[in-house]
């Protein structure tokens, strides 16, 4: 959990403090991010179910997997980035 947060505060992205085994995140169009990061085989939860469509949801796996996973986040929102500039 520690390695989300610190890396979603470097990334400056909002997100959720959690007690569970995930952390919710501000990414934008989170219908978009969730299906471009499972085009890259990382599994992540949209939450516009839930009323809050700019945001996913991370379960917190092994460090390997963690890396791996915000290694998938900032790429598909570089990519965001890039095409929105």
């Amino acid at each position: 959990m520690k390695f989300f947060e610190s890396a979603f505060r470097e990334l400056k992205l909002k997100f959720i403090p959690s007690a569970a085994n995930f952390i919710l995140v501000h990414v934008g169009d989170g219908q978009r991010v969730f299906a471009e990061l499972q085009k890259l085989g990382i599994i992540v939860r949209p939450m516009a179910g839930y009323q809050m469509p700019d945001w996913i949801r991370i379960s917190v796996g092994t460090p390997s997997e963690n890396a791996r996973c915000l290694a998938g986040l900032k790429k598909v929102l570089e990519l965001s980035e890039r095409a929105t500039h």
